[in-house]
């Protein structure tokens, strides 16, 4: 907030902070010209397409022309920092009302949504996979406030929910809009072939080059460009209007942001829940925390939302972010073709490569979360992936927790380091593996155990077979570091810093807004305030997710999920 330079520390409790940041136009006109007419349209509400596919029944004009977000409202951009200015944070209200793209509902989002919103991208920026964020909270309260009907899962049947809007502050955020489009457009180069054919690509070019359309695509590469990859794909290129390698670039950065983004969602058992192509961004940042969740019970299409479908479950979302990354590409081809490309040679070719960069992603989580860094790496990747493919059905089978499972193995790699068998010398004793200590280690007591049904002989025994194989491979990865190197990271540290202790799993989130806004029937008064010490005490749990935490955050979080949660709709299910 200080960053951003509206307010200083401590103005989060102030009525200008919470008339500012709720779209108040008359604060944001108290220093300047009131009679100019841009002050008092500060706010410019845009949309995002999906999956760049007409959805006619959903479009608002019935033309498919206009799908896009109903509820999402740009506030004002603002540039930190050094760099000239190139960084810029974009403010956005989400649920603040009705966009001219709104299809039929009001616009808000009620406190138990928001506080979810807030909550799980704050959560995600300190797990560190990138992400938008939510800056703040602004209710409206009862029983003179704003409110709306929603729907719940009880017997008493809807209820009323104050509104609020997450204010989203997103770092650089590529959001295409109109209003200020850069007026530059590439020199095609003049074709001297004289093959007939080649003329008339050339004029069909040519006129697809002075086309609205066209101008309007390449001006949007260049912001995004500009915005996201200023050094890689702006910088280089904008001074001799080179479009067709600023594509390239902006192709190229992509590929690596969103594989990065959803290997990092795999890594701490993350499912974004509809992750179409209107929730990912070209920095590789996904913009909508509605049916998210984090794991409790691993299974490869566990998802929260029951419209998700397997495209969208966990271990197939890898597959939905290349899916929303073909998408960029397709849009940037014109530009390719008009610019002399061979259209069919890139696609290919830059598709074929995301591939294998969204593949490596998820190894690359696999590998961080078993410790197996810096061995020879195609041994390495060999024993991630057998290890992977050995413990998957166990897990699936005895319904494992993902947090749980993989934190337990982290606490099995300190206790039996090889950093810290290395370091002994002169040691005479039986340096065999104490591999049942490292079974029960694993294993936990009460809800510190990470499977949810109890294993029988046979699992056991795949259980102790798959941690000898797992122990090894990740010793052999250490020595050949360690040979290499004397300044090696111990193995136990990489997978702790993989393998967080604590993510915000639902039922921790339906206890605090809960308890922020009970939701009382209608035709009984308001609260004038709930008890917010719930999100506040999640929050400062999301701040050290990789850290131990207290006795209290220990006894209280640090467990399988209550056994009613993982049936009551609302929290092991949403619709």
């Amino acid at each position: 907030m200080v960053e951003l330079g509206c307010f200083g520390p401590g103005a989060e409790g102030t009525e200008d902070f919470a008339r500012y940041f709720a779209g108040d136009v008359d604060v944001a006109a108290v220093d300047v010209d009131v009679a100019d007419a841009s002050v008092r349209t500060w706010a410019t509400p845009y949309a995002l397409s999906i999956m760049g596919r007409r959805y006619t029944n959903n479009c608002p004009y019935g033309t498919g022309d206009g799908y896009g977000d109903g509820r999402a409202i740009s506030v004002g951009e603002i540039p930190v920092g050094g760099e000239g200015g190139r960084r810029r944070l974009e403010l956005q209200l989400k649920g603040a009302g009705r966009t001219p793209f709104c299809r039929g509902a009001d616009g808000r989002a009620v406190l138990r949504s928001s506080i979810r919103e807030f909550l799980g991208s704050e959560a995600m920026h300190h797990l560190g996979v990138s992400t938008t964020r939510a800056l703040c909270l602004v209710t409206s309260d009862g029983p003179d406030g704003d409110t709306s009907r929603r729907p719940w899962y009880s017997g008493g049947g809807g209820r009323n929910d104050n509104n609020s809007i997450p204010n989203v502050d997103d770092p650089r955020l590529a959001r295409f809009d109109m209003a200020k489009r850069r007026e530059i457009i590439s020199q095609l180069r003049a074709s001297t072939r004289s093959d007939p054919d080649v003329i008339v690509e050339e004029r069909k070019k040519r006129k697809i080059a002075r086309t609205t359309q066209y101008r309007e695509l390449e001006d949007m590469m260049w912001h995004a460009c500009y915005r996201e990859y200023h050094d890689e794909a702006y910088a280089p290129h904008a001074g001799g209007g080179d479009a067709m390698s600023a594509a390239l670039a902006l192709m190229e950065g992509a590929m690596v942001r969103i594989a990065n983004m959803v290997g990092g969602w795999i890594r701490v058992g993350f499912v974004q829940g509809n992750f179409n192509a209107d929730n990912c961004l070209v920095g590789g940042r996904t913009m909508d925390y509605g049916p998210f969740g984090f794991l409790d019970v691993y299974h490869p299409l566990a998802a929260k939302w029951t419209g998700s479908g397997d495209h969208f479950g966990f271990m197939n979302q890898p597959s939905a972010g290349y899916a929303n990354f073909a998408v960029l590409v397709e849009s940037l081809l014109p530009i390719i073709d008009v610019n002399g490309g061979d259209v069919n040679e890139v696609r290919d070719d830059v598709l074929k490569r995301g591939q294998v960069v969204f593949s490596d992603a998820v190894n690359e989580a696999f590998r961080s979360k078993m410790g197996l860094v810096g061995g020879l790496p195609d041994a390495m990747t060999r024993d991630a992936d057998e290890l992977w493919e050995e413990i998957e059905p166990l897990l699936r089978i005895a319904r494992g927790d993902w947090t749980l499972f993989w934190r337990q193995l982290t606490y099995v790699a300190a206790r039996y380091s090889p950093a810290a068998s290395a370091r002994k010398e002169h040691d005479c004793s039986d340096d065999s593996p104490d591999y049942d200590g490292m079974m029960t280690m694993l294993l936990g007591e009460g809800d510190t155990n990470p499977f949810y049904d109890a294993l029988d002989d046979n699992n056991r025994d795949t259980l102790r077979k798959w941690i000898v194989k797992w122990h090894v491979a990740m010793t052999a990865c250490y020595q050949y570091a360690a040979g290499q190197s004397k300044d090696v990271t111990p193995p136990e540290e990489i997978m702790r810093l993989a393998n967080p202790k604590y993510t915000l799993r639902e039922w921790m989130l339906v206890e605090a807004y809960t308890k922020a806004d009970p939701g009382k029937l209608p035709g009984n008064p308001f609260s004038v305030s709930g008890d917010y010490s719930g999100i506040h005490e999640l929050f400062r749990l999301c701040k050290d997710p990789y850290g131990e935490g207290t006795a209290d955050d220990h006894q209280k979080y640090y467990r399988r999920a209550p056994d009613e949660s993982l049936r009551a709709g609302g929290t092991a299910f949403m619709s």
